[in-house]
């Protein structure tokens, strides 16, 4: 009997490789450990070998780290906000909306995912992990493990690759931001001509007189005001005098058709200006309907007379108010932000700056009214 359990034991230290039971040998340095009897069977002898270890497979070719990373992610995830963003100021079906909705929560899951990813990568435990997300250590370990992480980027390649025709994913994504551009590029003229079509309309001139009272070609004043150019400063600026219009009303129209960057801050008095006039060239753009027909056309959020107080420049409206109200021009709220960004940070420096002498920035601002008057009630 004790023959045949000696022989046992024998066969069980050959199946460890040598090793006595209740004993180990550390993977990488080799040192014999103890090692609990039961449980999960341990490969080393500490934590600094384990870490060791894994940085050694990490710089393995063979073995690196190959899941996309949070900025990658991330650049998807802004795309398919920015592609919802878009069906709201379009007011698509609902149906529609719904699939973008889930398209942007796929991509916050594939996020989140990389984001612990590289946080593993980094040698992050799972209890920062857990903590950082909310959920038990062993939570995190059993949804974000390799083999779950790297099921759910097959899914999301395979889910691109179907709706991109088979392209890669990176491919994909240029196409499709360059498909995106152009259209934004081609909306911001069709903006820009709108409101010059419109001054030409009032203004009662023909197209050949327009032509000689600014210095251009009958055929180039054709193609701007058709939105086939988009001419230089200079040129709209004297077209849009000839035509009794304001050009500052349509500087912040021409910025967004030629994708120029924005200066830097302005003052207060400034960047109200900018704004009040950026609200005016949308207005122009559709045609300067009247102060209640774009009350109407925003469900009511809008009071028609916070609509013309914003485009006389009297009263600056909360973001949200505003995007309303460029959406009700079926103008870009997109094109707008960074004015009213400029003008919020405005108010708040001369609120958090002391005053030495003058008088207060909020006091006289006289920007200019909208050259038109709004049309009848029914417009």
């Amino acid at each position: 009997m004790g023959f045949r359990a000696e022989g046992w034991s024998k066969r069980v230290r050959e199946a460890r490789g040598g090793e006595e039971p209740g004993r180990g040998t550390c993977e990488n340095c080799g040192e014999p450990f103890e090692r609990a009897r039961a449980g999960r069977k341990r490969r080393y002898c500490s934590r600094s070998c384990r870490r060791k270890a894994q940085r050694r497979r990490q710089a393995d070719p063979a073995t690196a780290y190959a899941f996309p990373t949070g900025l990658s992610v991330a650049q998807g995830l802004q795309e398919a906000v920015t592609v919802l963003l878009e069906g709201e100021h379009a007011q698509v079906e609902l149906a529609d909306l719904m699939a973008r909705v889930r398209r942007v929560a796929e991509e916050v899951e594939c996020y989140t995912a990389a984001a612990v990813s590289d946080a593993r990568a980094r040698e992050v435990g799972w209890d920062e992990v857990g903590q950082a997300a909310f959920v038990a250590p062993v939570t995190a370990r059993a949804r974000w493990r390799r083999s779950e992480v790297a099921r759910l980027f097959q899914r999301r390649h395979a889910q691109q690759a179907a709706t991109d025709g088979g392209s890669a994913p990176a491919v994909a994504v240029a196409m499709r931001q360059g498909v995106h551009e152009v259209a934004l590029a081609q909306a911001r003229t069709r903006s820009l001509a709108g409101a010059l079509s419109f001054l030409l309309r009032h203004s009662g001139l023909a197209i050949k007189e327009a032509a000689e009272g600014s210095g251009l070609s009958p055929s180039y004043v054709s193609r701007i005001v058709a939105g086939e150019r988009v001419p230089a400063w200079s040129s709209v600026e004297v077209l849009v005098r000839v035509l009794g219009g304001d050009p500052l009303d349509l500087y912040a129209l021409w910025e967004a058709a030629q994708g120029l960057a924005r200066a830097p801050r302005p003052a207060l008095a400034e960047a109200v200006e900018r704004l009040g006039a950026a609200l005016r060239g949308a207005y122009l753009a559709a045609g300067c309907p009247s102060y209640e027909r774009v009350s109407a056309l925003t469900d009511g959020v809008v009071d028609a007379s916070i609509v013309e107080g914003a485009l006389l420049g009297h009263v600056v409206p909360c973001w949200e108010t505003t995007s309303a109200l460029l959406t009700a021009l079926q103008a870009r709220p997109g094109d707008v932000r960074g004015l009213w960004d400029d003008t919020n940070y405005a108010f708040l420096v001369c609120l958090q700056t002391p005053l030495q002498d003058g008088p207060t920035p909020l006091v006289d601002l006289p920007p200019p009214r909208p050259p038109f008057s709004p049309g009848p009630s029914g417009a």
